[in-house]
């Protein structure tokens, strides 16, 4: 059944209703609304299939957030925080009548005992493109007539878990520059981060790069700290699988025999001997016991390390007076149902805060994503309609925080489950005739990637690989 547009008089009061609320209770988050508005209500109208709504962006005035009195774009000692319609914590509002919304708020408050700063992975989204329209970071033409305006860079750990974020990522800001690594580790370098960096478009004389780092951790839908649910294989998986190997290693073998000198590394597993040499350096230096450590605490604790390496690469690879750009920091957390295949409980993805903030003409200003006002449940619908993970889903609130859930169908496919476990065995097929079933390998007797340094005899060459450079004896 076709869709009948919104009219006009029903847009412009939805449109008059938030500016109302905002002029009423925040001067700040009033101008952060005139920024962000353009895109939302394209948003919106992209999904209604209606120009309605386009006409009232276009007719609202500036797009460009004025200072503060004390002369500051958004002030953190003059900014408030922002009351929404749903304060009560656990208590489901009168609009979240989906048969799937009763308990998403319970699932929060589960997750927040660990992350106390988690949002939905959309709220989230939401937040940071509000906040970033102030500074320049306008998506109302990040991809479009004019082209992209920044350019996107995620660091995530290289679990397809992961993807969810960076589809969200993309939804916003448009295909990122990938630098993901195990655990999330940053093994890219100054140079990596620069080639990055140089596919940036130029407007107004400038660049504008948005870095978004973040590793992840499981809690199902039962509360369990590390599981997760993945699809087509029984029982509970986890994630994340590096840092608990790391925080196993850990509390076997203490700290001072990982506290190695950064460029040490085990060529046959160099991101996992770079995460955990980093992150004992860390603890070593934080004086913290990692036998007292919970998965949580390494989890905050490979936040923390992964964070400071990106600003230092960030410090390295960005001239301020060139680029201006946004760090978003924090945990990824999985919320799945803790068996995929019960199709009764609904999928969650969080994000748990961390760092936030803009760096504008060399000046840094830490932004606080829980003082920005949450959309309302059908603006947050329709944004999330505007990424991958397309149709209705499940939506609560509490604390002010807004709950979605990751439809199913979309997640099996990201995931690259089949919806079907069934198999069908196919024989000898009909182009086996055209594999070739013996093959000499010329270079059979190459040195291999674990060859011993030294020469197998005196005046002999040693065997050179990409790991070892061999020396005659």
């Amino acid at each position: 059944m076709p869709r009948t547009p919104f009219p006009r008089s029903v847009v412009t009061g939805i449109a008059s209703a938030l500016e109302a609320n905002l002029k009423a209770s925040e001067p700040v988050m009033e101008q952060l609304w005139t920024a962000a508005r353009p895109r939302m209500l394209s948003t919106v109208a992209r999904a209604e299939g209606s120009s309605v709504m386009r006409n009232v962006s276009r007719g609202s005035g500036s797009s460009v957030l004025q200072p503060c009195t004390c002369g500051k774009i958004l002030c953190p000692g003059h900014a408030r925080s922002m009351a929404t319609a749903s304060q009560a914590n656990a208590v489901q509002p009168a609009w979240a009548t989906h048969e799937r919304a009763p308990g998403l708020a319970e699932r929060l408050a589960e997750v927040t005992k660990h992350f106390p700063t988690a949002l939905s992975v959309d709220d989230f989204m939401a937040r940071v493109e509000v906040a970033l329209a102030g500074y320049g970071f306008s998506g109302d033409n990040a991809i479009g007539a004019k082209g992209r305006v920044w350019l996107a860079m995620s660091n995530l750990c290289r679990d397809e878990s992961c993807l969810i974020l960076e589809d969200k990522i993309e939804a916003a800001f448009g295909s990122c520059f990938s630098t993901h690594g195990l655990g999330g580790v940053l093994t890219c370098g100054v140079i990596g981060m620069k080639a990055g960096l140089s596919h940036s478009p130029v407007v107004g004389g400038k660049e504008r790069y948005v870095f978004f780092s973040f590793p992840h951790i499981a809690i199902d839908s039962d509360g369990k700290v590390g599981a997760v649910s993945r699809p087509n294989r029984p029982g509970a998986s986890a994630a994340c699988g590096a840092l608990i190997a790391a925080l196993g290693d850990l509390k076997k073998d203490g700290l001072e025999s990982h506290c190695k000198a950064p460029g040490q590394h085990d060529p046959l597993e160099p991101e996992y001997s770079i995460l955990k040499q980093r992150i004992a350096r860390r603890l070593a230096y934080e004086k913290v016991n990692p036998t007292d450590m919970t998965l949580v605490d390494i989890t905050k604790a490979a936040e923390r390390v992964i964070s400071t390496d990106l600003e230092y690469l960030i410090s390295k690879a960005v001239d301020p007076k060139k680029a201006d750009y946004a760090v978003f920091t924090g945990v990824q957390i999985h919320n799945w149902a803790a068996d995929l295949n019960n199709t009764n409980t609904p999928s969650l993805e969080f994000v748990g805060v961390g760092r936030s903030y803009v760096v504008v003409n060399g000046e840094k200003v830490h932004l606080d994503l829980n003082k920005v006002p949450a959309l309302s449940p059908r603006q947050l619908q329709i944004l999330a309609s505007a990424s991958p993970s397309d149709g209705k889903a499940a939506t609560s609130a509490s604390s002010g925080k807004l709950v979605q859930e990751i439809p199913r169908e979309y997640l099996m496919k990201r995931l690259g489950g089949a919806l079907s476990a069934a198999h069908v065995d196919v024989g000898t097929p009909a182009w086996a005739s055209f594999v070739q079933k013996d093959f000499t390998d010329p270079h059979a007797d190459a040195p291999k990637l674990d060859h011993p340094f030294e020469a197998a005899a005196p005046k002999e060459e040693a065997p050179n690989t990409s790991f070892f450079w061999g020396k005659k004896k």
